[in-house]
């Protein structure tokens, strides 16, 4: 039970990130419409930023899993 909230867990805030970069991306090229560079600039780090994390968190989760599974097959 306690694996399955853990791997819930990660889901979630691997999500999470996916949905920052998302956001980031739609302020990006909005205040790019509105000519505003420098708070284009600002949600651009914040995309730049949430990817990352996000890629990192998917990684993280793959590890858990294949980590988990070998786990329970020795079992």
């Amino acid at each position: 039970m306690k694996q399955d909230y853990q791997n819930n867990l990660f889901i979630i805030l691997e999500r999470l990130w996916l949905v920052g970069a998302g956001c980031g991306i739609l302020g990006t090229i909005y205040f790019l419409i509105i000519k505003d560079n420098d708070s284009a600039l600002f949600f651009f780090a914040f995309f730049i930023l949430s990817a990352v994390i996000y890629l990192v968190r998917k990684s993280q989760r793959k590890k858990q899993e294949t980590y988990l599974k070998n786990k329970q097959d020795k079992k």
